[in-house]
C-alpha cells in the first residue's frame, strides 16, 4: 500500500482564535484501488492537481473519494473526481466497511455526528476533523468545533490508541511513538 499526502490541511485563525480559513488534508491511497480521502477547498484544486501529478496519478484514476464528514473545506473538490464513487457516512460507510485491501472505515463522531476516519494498514489513521491538528493530540483538546465534547474526546483517544501515524484534517501528519513515515507528494 502507498499513502501519499497530496496537500496538507491548513487552518488560519485570528488573534482571538476564530477560524479565518480552513482547508482539509487531501490524501491519496493506492492499494488494489485508488482512493482519495477528503478533497479540500474548491479554491485549492490547482494544488490538488499538482500533488496528484507528482504522485503519478490524475483525478480520472481515482475510484473512490471518501469524505470524513460533509463540511465544505473537506468536500470542495469532490466534483473533479468524475470517475469516483463519492462516499461518506451518509452513503452507508460505517465501522468496519472495507474500501480496499488494508483500508477500512472507523466511526469517529464528535466533531460532527457523522465523522468517520480511514484506517490503513492497521495503524495509519486519516482522521479528518476527528483529530484536526497535532496540537489537539498533544494538548488533549477536542476539535474547537464539535457537536459533542465527550464523543469528540473519545474519538481522539480511540485514534491515538490505534494509530502510529495520524493524518489530521488541518495539518501535517504526525507520529505517535513508534510511528512510520507517510510519503509527501
Amino acid at each position: 500500500m502507498r499513502i501519499v499526502l497530496i496537500k496538507p490541511g491548513s487552518l488560519k485563525r485570528d488573534e482571538a482564535g476564530n477560524i479565518l480559513y480552513a482547508s482539509s488534508s487531501v490524501t491519496l491511497i493506492v492499494s488494489d484501488r485508488f482512493l482519495v480521502v477528503d478533497t479540500g477547498s474548491a479554491d485549492e484544486m490547482d494544488i490538488v492537481f499538482d500533488g496528484l501529478r507528482r504522485a503519478g496519478a490524475s483525478p480520472d484514476d481515482i475510484e473512490i473519494v471518501v469524505n470524513t464528514h460533509l463540511h465544505e473545506d473537506h468536500t470542495g473538490g469532490n466534483d473533479i473526481f468524475r470517475n469516483a464513487d463519492v462516499l461518506s457516512y451518509h452513503t452507508g460507510l460505517r465501522e468496519g466497511c472495507v474500501l480496499a485491501q488494508g483500508v477500512r472505515i472507523i466511526e469517529t463522531p464528535g466533531h460532527t455526528l457523522d465523522s468517520i476516519s480511514v484506517l490503513c494498514s492497521g495503524d495509519i489513521v486519516i482522521a479528518g476533523d476527528a483529530l484536526p491538528t497535532a496540537d489537539n493530540h498533544i494538548k488533549d483538546l477536542p476539535p474547537r468545533l464539535h457537536v459533542d465534547r465527550a464523543l469528540a474526546m473519545k474519538s481522539m483517544h480511540r485514534i491515538a490508541g490505534i494509530a502510529r501515524i495520524v493524518v489530521p484534517g488541518h495539518g501535517m501528519p504526525f507520529s505517535i511513538p513508534g510511528g512510520r513515515d507517510v510519503e509527501l507528494a
